[in-house]
């Protein structure tokens, strides 16, 4: 399955490009996200915590930044991981697109995922992944925002009517039924980096 967000945050394009590959400072703003290695300055474990309905999930997983053009601000990152329960995997190519919005940044994503194992079942009910890929990102950007605020990095207030950041995030998903279990478990991951939810204990 393949997942579309987007989102915006008050600052320059040049400043979010760098705050984007700034995983170590942005892995705490993905809700229940847990970084817990630094390979290289490409490659980082961690932990992933999603609630899908009544069920609880946590993987543990990688995620590397396989490219990066700087001139395009456009950046790819590889995620996989494991539940630790045993009942299966997932994988995600996520491609980040970072264009200008008025004195503020826009952030287009899209995301392929796959999940193999039992968990593959999640994958049927896309619209329940669909809104809880869109509440993820959405609680990402408005905490990512406030990191930005409280780094000196937003631009000014008057810098445009660019509406906050919580406000723009939106979902979409296209090819609700690959074979593999293509799934948008994504969410699990994230998105990149990636890759870390919230969720509870079922």
């Amino acid at each position: 399955m393949q997942l579309k967000n987007s989102f915006t945050l008050l600052v320059e394009p040049d400043a979010a490009w760098n705050i984007l590959l700034d995983v170590p400072r942005i892995a705490p703003c993905m809700p229940g996200a847990e970084l817990t290695e630094t390979v290289d300055e490409r490659t980082y474990r961690g932990n992933a915590n999603l609630r899908v309905g009544p069920v609880s999930l946590t993987f543990s997983g990688e995620a590397e930044i396989t490219e990066i053009d700087e001139a395009a601000h456009v950046a790819t990152v590889e995620a996989k991981g494991n539940d630790t329960k045993g009942r299966g995997a997932a994988r995600a190519t996520v491609v980040f697109r970072l264009v200008a919005d008025g004195d503020a940044s826009r952030v287009d994503i899209t995301s392929d995922i796959a999940l193999t194992g039992s968990i593959a079942q999640y994958g049927r009910a896309s619209g329940l992944i669909d809104a809880l890929a869109g509440q993820i990102i959405s609680d990402f950007a408005k905490n990512l925002q406030a990191e930005i605020g409280a780094g000196g990095d937003a631009v000014p207030a008057n810098a445009g009517a660019v509406e906050p950041a919580a406000a723009v995030s939106e979902t979409t998903s296209e090819g609700a039924g690959t074979s593999g279990n293509a799934i948008s478990g994504i969410s699990l991951f994230f998105r990149a980096l990636w890759a870390m939810i919230r969720g509870r204990k079922a």
